[in-house]
Protein backbone atom coordinates (compact mmCIF):
# COMPACT_ATOMS: atom_id res chain seq x y z
CA UNK A 1 0.00 0.00 0.00
CA UNK A 2 1.23 3.55 -1.09
CA UNK A 3 0.39 6.36 1.46
CA UNK A 4 0.40 9.38 -1.00
CA UNK A 5 -0.71 12.83 -0.02
CA UNK A 6 -2.53 14.53 -3.36
CA UNK A 7 -0.97 17.94 -2.05
CA UNK A 8 2.68 17.44 -2.07
CA UNK A 9 4.94 17.58 -4.77
CA UNK A 10 7.19 14.71 -4.19
CA UNK A 11 10.06 16.02 -6.57
CA UNK A 12 10.23 18.90 -3.73
CA UNK A 13 13.47 19.91 -1.29
CA UNK A 14 12.55 18.35 1.48
CA UNK A 15 12.67 15.50 4.22
CA UNK A 16 10.68 12.09 3.74
CA UNK A 17 9.63 9.60 5.98
CA UNK A 18 9.66 5.93 3.91
CA UNK A 19 8.38 2.87 5.89
CA UNK A 20 8.85 -0.69 3.76
CA UNK A 21 7.33 -4.04 5.01
CA UNK A 22 8.69 -7.35 4.55
CA UNK A 23 6.89 -9.49 2.49
CA UNK A 24 3.90 -11.40 4.42
CA UNK A 25 5.95 -9.88 7.09
CA UNK A 26 8.87 -12.13 7.55
CA UNK A 27 11.55 -11.47 10.05
CA UNK A 28 14.17 -11.46 7.41
CA UNK A 29 16.15 -8.36 8.56
CA UNK A 30 17.32 -8.47 12.28
CA UNK A 31 16.64 -9.50 15.84
CA UNK A 32 15.08 -7.59 18.38
CA UNK A 33 16.24 -7.88 22.16
CA UNK A 34 16.92 -5.64 25.22
CA UNK A 35 15.42 -2.71 23.47
CA UNK A 36 17.89 -2.72 20.31
CA UNK A 37 17.81 -4.19 16.60
CA UNK A 38 20.37 -6.56 15.46
CA UNK A 39 20.78 -6.73 11.67
CA UNK A 40 21.19 -10.23 10.23
CA UNK A 41 23.57 -11.02 7.25
CA UNK A 42 20.05 -10.07 5.14
CA UNK A 43 19.96 -6.93 7.06
CA UNK A 44 23.38 -5.53 6.17
CA UNK A 45 22.41 -6.82 2.85
CA UNK A 46 19.29 -4.04 3.17
CA UNK A 47 21.11 -1.31 4.89
CA UNK A 48 24.17 -1.73 2.33
CA UNK A 49 21.48 -0.80 -0.50
CA UNK A 50 20.09 1.78 1.61
CA UNK A 51 22.89 4.02 1.69
CA UNK A 52 23.62 3.32 -2.23
CA UNK A 53 20.27 5.88 -2.41
CA UNK A 54 22.86 8.58 -1.97
CA UNK A 55 25.58 7.49 -4.61
CA UNK A 56 22.59 6.61 -7.34
CA UNK A 57 20.95 9.72 -6.62
CA UNK A 58 23.13 12.81 -5.96
CA UNK A 59 20.06 15.30 -4.88
CA UNK A 60 19.45 12.48 -2.11
CA UNK A 61 21.07 12.39 1.37
CA UNK A 62 20.26 9.38 3.44
CA UNK A 63 19.28 9.61 7.13
CA UNK A 64 18.38 8.27 10.20
CA UNK A 65 17.58 4.80 9.33
CA UNK A 66 16.11 1.81 11.74
CA UNK A 67 15.59 -1.48 10.25
CA UNK A 68 13.51 -3.73 12.27
CA UNK A 69 13.06 -7.26 11.83
CA UNK A 70 9.54 -7.60 9.14
CA UNK A 71 10.16 -3.62 8.46
CA UNK A 72 12.67 -0.42 7.93
CA UNK A 73 11.73 3.09 8.72
CA UNK A 74 14.23 5.46 6.62
CA UNK A 75 13.84 9.00 6.41
CA UNK A 76 15.35 10.60 3.06
CA UNK A 77 16.44 14.46 2.48
CA UNK A 78 15.72 15.42 -0.58
CA UNK A 79 18.67 17.87 -0.97
CA UNK A 80 17.70 19.70 -4.00
CA UNK A 81 14.45 19.54 -6.89
CA UNK A 82 14.52 16.52 -8.91
CA UNK A 83 13.66 15.65 -12.67
CA UNK A 84 11.41 12.89 -10.92
CA UNK A 85 9.66 12.05 -7.61
CA UNK A 86 11.79 10.17 -4.74
CA UNK A 87 9.13 7.20 -5.05
CA UNK A 88 11.40 6.55 -8.59
CA UNK A 89 14.65 5.92 -5.75
CA UNK A 90 12.52 4.22 -3.37
CA UNK A 91 11.31 1.88 -5.88
CA UNK A 92 14.74 1.32 -7.26
CA UNK A 93 16.27 0.30 -3.81
CA UNK A 94 13.19 -2.50 -3.04
CA UNK A 95 14.16 -3.69 -6.91
CA UNK A 96 17.65 -3.92 -5.85
CA UNK A 97 17.05 -5.53 -2.94
CA UNK A 98 14.73 -7.91 -4.57
CA UNK A 99 17.50 -8.46 -7.00
CA UNK A 100 20.31 -9.30 -4.22
CA UNK A 101 18.37 -11.36 -3.01
CA UNK A 102 17.35 -13.68 -5.28
CA UNK A 103 21.05 -13.80 -6.68
CA UNK A 104 22.05 -14.52 -2.68
CA UNK A 105 19.20 -17.53 -2.35
CA UNK A 106 19.06 -18.47 -6.01
CA UNK A 107 15.59 -18.33 -5.88
CA UNK A 108 14.88 -16.33 -9.39
CA UNK A 109 11.13 -15.23 -8.01
CA UNK A 110 11.59 -14.94 -4.36
CA UNK A 111 9.26 -12.02 -3.09
CA UNK A 112 11.18 -9.55 -0.64
CA UNK A 113 8.66 -7.04 -0.04
CA UNK A 114 4.91 -6.42 0.25
CA UNK A 115 3.89 -3.97 -2.15
CA UNK A 116 3.92 -0.14 -2.08
CA UNK A 117 5.57 1.68 1.12
CA UNK A 118 4.56 4.10 3.40
CA UNK A 119 5.69 8.05 3.34
CA UNK A 120 5.53 10.99 5.21
CA UNK A 121 6.60 14.43 4.41
CA UNK A 122 8.51 16.16 6.91
CA UNK A 123 8.24 19.58 6.61
CA UNK A 124 6.55 21.44 9.67
CA UNK A 125 9.37 23.08 11.39
CA UNK A 126 10.23 21.62 14.13
CA UNK A 127 8.67 18.09 13.41
CA UNK A 128 12.22 16.50 12.19
CA UNK A 129 13.76 15.29 15.53
CA UNK A 130 9.91 13.99 17.03
CA UNK A 131 10.16 11.88 13.44
CA UNK A 132 13.84 10.66 14.37
CA UNK A 133 12.93 9.92 17.83
CA UNK A 134 9.51 7.99 16.79
CA UNK A 135 12.08 5.80 14.08
CA UNK A 136 14.77 5.24 16.81
CA UNK A 137 12.49 4.61 19.54
CA UNK A 138 11.04 1.09 17.09
CA UNK A 139 12.79 -1.19 19.06
CA UNK A 140 12.20 -0.60 22.14
CA UNK A 141 8.15 -0.46 21.62
CA UNK A 142 9.20 -3.80 19.52
CA UNK A 143 10.07 -5.50 22.75
CA UNK A 144 7.71 -4.15 24.84
CA UNK A 145 4.55 -5.57 22.42
CA UNK A 146 6.59 -8.47 22.17
CA UNK A 147 6.87 -8.76 26.27
CA UNK A 148 2.90 -7.68 26.64
CA UNK A 149 1.24 -8.87 23.63
CA UNK A 150 -2.16 -9.07 24.94
CA UNK A 151 -2.17 -5.25 25.71
CA UNK A 152 -0.97 -4.79 21.39
CA UNK A 153 -3.76 -6.87 19.78
CA UNK A 154 -7.29 -5.86 18.98
CA UNK A 155 -9.99 -7.65 19.57
CA UNK A 156 -13.31 -7.56 17.43
CA UNK A 157 -16.79 -7.76 18.94
CA UNK A 158 -15.92 -7.12 22.54
CA UNK A 159 -18.91 -8.62 24.99
CA UNK A 160 -19.35 -7.03 28.14
CA UNK A 161 -21.84 -5.17 30.48
CA UNK A 162 -20.38 -1.95 30.03
CA UNK A 163 -20.79 -2.11 26.12
CA UNK A 164 -23.85 -0.61 24.82
CA UNK A 165 -25.36 -3.15 23.53
CA UNK A 166 -27.02 -2.99 20.29
CA UNK A 167 -23.88 -2.42 18.62
CA UNK A 168 -20.29 -4.09 17.57
CA UNK A 169 -17.75 -2.68 19.46
CA UNK A 170 -14.02 -3.37 18.76
CA UNK A 171 -11.42 -2.92 21.42
CA UNK A 172 -7.38 -2.44 21.55
CA UNK A 173 -5.68 -2.66 25.19
CA UNK A 174 -6.55 -3.68 28.50
CA UNK A 175 -10.04 -4.61 28.32
CA UNK A 176 -9.78 -5.43 32.18
CA UNK A 177 -10.53 -1.65 32.60
CA UNK A 178 -14.40 -2.00 31.91
CA UNK A 179 -14.98 -4.47 34.98
CA UNK A 180 -13.41 -1.03 37.10
CA UNK A 181 -16.48 -0.06 39.43
CA UNK A 182 -15.57 3.59 39.45
CA UNK A 183 -15.90 5.64 35.58
CA UNK A 184 -16.49 9.43 34.61
CA UNK A 185 -16.82 10.58 31.22
CA UNK A 186 -14.86 13.29 30.38
CA UNK A 187 -16.65 15.81 28.06
CA UNK A 188 -15.32 20.01 27.76
CA UNK A 189 -17.04 22.65 25.79
CA UNK A 190 -14.99 24.51 23.54
CA UNK A 191 -16.57 27.10 25.86
CA UNK A 192 -15.05 26.60 29.03
CA UNK A 193 -12.98 28.70 30.56
CA UNK A 194 -8.78 28.07 31.38
CA UNK A 195 -9.84 28.50 35.06
CA UNK A 196 -12.72 26.02 34.55
CA UNK A 197 -10.53 23.84 32.47
CA UNK A 198 -7.84 23.47 35.53
CA UNK A 199 -10.23 23.13 38.11
CA UNK A 200 -11.87 19.88 36.52
CA UNK A 201 -8.35 18.81 35.44
CA UNK A 202 -6.93 18.91 39.14
CA UNK A 203 -10.09 17.38 40.12
CA UNK A 204 -9.80 14.42 37.51
CA UNK A 205 -6.27 13.66 38.09
CA UNK A 206 -7.55 13.69 42.01
CA UNK A 207 -10.29 10.90 41.09
CA UNK A 208 -7.86 9.18 38.52
CA UNK A 209 -5.33 7.86 41.57
CA UNK A 210 -8.06 7.08 43.53
CA UNK A 211 -8.59 4.35 40.77
CA UNK A 212 -11.65 5.93 38.91
CA UNK A 213 -11.31 5.13 34.66
CA UNK A 214 -11.58 8.81 32.55
CA UNK A 215 -14.06 7.93 29.49
CA UNK A 216 -13.65 10.07 26.77
CA UNK A 217 -13.00 10.75 23.16
CA UNK A 218 -10.71 13.66 24.42
CA UNK A 219 -11.78 15.97 21.01
CA UNK A 220 -12.01 19.12 22.56
CA UNK A 221 -9.03 21.13 23.80
CA UNK A 222 -10.29 21.00 27.16
CA UNK A 223 -10.21 17.25 27.43
CA UNK A 224 -7.17 17.13 25.07
CA UNK A 225 -5.91 19.01 28.39
CA UNK A 226 -7.06 16.69 30.23
CA UNK A 227 -5.50 13.69 28.61
CA UNK A 228 -2.22 15.50 28.94
CA UNK A 229 -2.42 15.32 32.42
CA UNK A 230 -3.52 12.06 32.59
CA UNK A 231 -0.76 10.86 30.37
CA UNK A 232 2.16 12.50 32.76
CA UNK A 233 0.82 11.37 36.00
CA UNK A 234 2.44 8.09 37.29
CA UNK A 235 -1.06 6.85 37.54
CA UNK A 236 -4.70 6.91 35.82
CA UNK A 237 -6.45 5.06 33.62
CA UNK A 238 -8.09 5.83 30.17
CA UNK A 239 -10.70 4.24 27.58
CA UNK A 240 -10.57 6.40 24.80
CA UNK A 241 -13.54 6.17 22.22
CA UNK A 242 -12.16 6.37 18.63
CA UNK A 243 -14.29 7.42 15.61
CA UNK A 244 -12.69 4.83 13.11
CA UNK A 245 -11.51 1.60 12.79
CA UNK A 246 -8.18 -0.37 13.56
CA UNK A 247 -6.34 -0.91 9.91
CA UNK A 248 -3.94 -3.51 10.33
CA UNK A 249 -0.65 -3.36 12.42
CA UNK A 250 -2.14 -0.75 14.24
CA UNK A 251 -0.67 0.56 17.66
CA UNK A 252 -1.39 3.90 19.85
CA UNK A 253 0.71 6.81 18.64
CA UNK A 254 3.25 8.85 21.26
CA UNK A 255 2.44 8.75 25.01
CA UNK A 256 -0.44 6.42 24.62
CA UNK A 257 1.97 3.62 23.66
CA UNK A 258 3.78 3.89 26.91
CA UNK A 259 -0.41 3.92 28.33
CA UNK A 260 -0.87 1.12 26.93
CA UNK A 261 2.44 -0.68 27.83
CA UNK A 262 1.38 0.29 31.47
CA UNK A 263 -1.90 -1.46 31.12
CA UNK A 264 -3.95 1.68 31.51
CA UNK A 265 -5.60 2.01 28.23
CA UNK A 266 -8.27 0.86 26.53
CA UNK A 267 -9.00 2.06 22.76
CA UNK A 268 -12.65 1.34 21.57
CA UNK A 269 -14.82 1.73 18.46
CA UNK A 270 -18.00 0.71 16.72
CA UNK A 271 -19.59 0.28 14.30
CA UNK A 272 -22.41 2.78 14.85
CA UNK A 273 -19.25 5.60 14.75
CA UNK A 274 -17.88 4.68 11.99
CA UNK A 275 -20.79 4.74 9.82
CA UNK A 276 -20.71 8.42 11.64
CA UNK A 277 -17.04 9.81 9.95
CA UNK A 278 -16.91 11.85 6.97
CA UNK A 279 -15.64 9.61 4.64
CA UNK A 280 -12.37 11.00 2.81
CA UNK A 281 -11.94 13.93 5.41
CA UNK A 282 -9.74 14.41 8.34
CA UNK A 283 -13.13 16.11 10.09
CA UNK A 284 -15.39 14.91 12.71
CA UNK A 285 -18.86 15.52 12.05
CA UNK A 286 -20.79 17.22 14.69
CA UNK A 287 -22.93 14.17 14.74
CA UNK A 288 -19.68 11.63 15.30
CA UNK A 289 -18.85 14.45 18.16
CA UNK A 290 -22.23 13.39 19.88
CA UNK A 291 -22.48 9.76 19.41
CA UNK A 292 -18.98 9.43 20.36
CA UNK A 293 -20.37 11.42 23.38
CA UNK A 294 -23.04 9.49 24.23
CA UNK A 295 -21.17 6.41 24.10
CA UNK A 296 -19.09 7.81 27.13
CA UNK A 297 -22.11 8.44 29.28
CA UNK A 298 -23.22 4.67 28.19
CA UNK A 299 -20.59 3.13 29.32
CA UNK A 300 -19.74 5.13 32.49
CA UNK A 301 -23.89 4.37 33.36
CA UNK A 302 -23.82 0.84 32.69
CA UNK A 303 -21.51 0.19 35.81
Amino acid sequence: MIARSPFQDYRARAFYMVTITAYERRPHFAVCKNNRSTLTPDGWLVYSHWQRIAQDYPQIAVSTLCIMPDHLHGILYVTERMEKPVGVAIRAFKSQCTSAFRQKYGKPTFTLWNPGYNDRCVWRRGTLPAFTHYIMDNPRRYCLKKAHPDLFRSVANIKHPSIPSGQCWDGYGNRFLLDRPEKRAIRVSRKATPIEITTLRDEVIVEATQGVVMVSPFISPGERDIAKAILAAPVGDVILIKPDDFPPFFKPQGHYFDLCVQGRLLILSSNSLRLNVNKGSNALTRDTCLAMNTACSQIVRAV
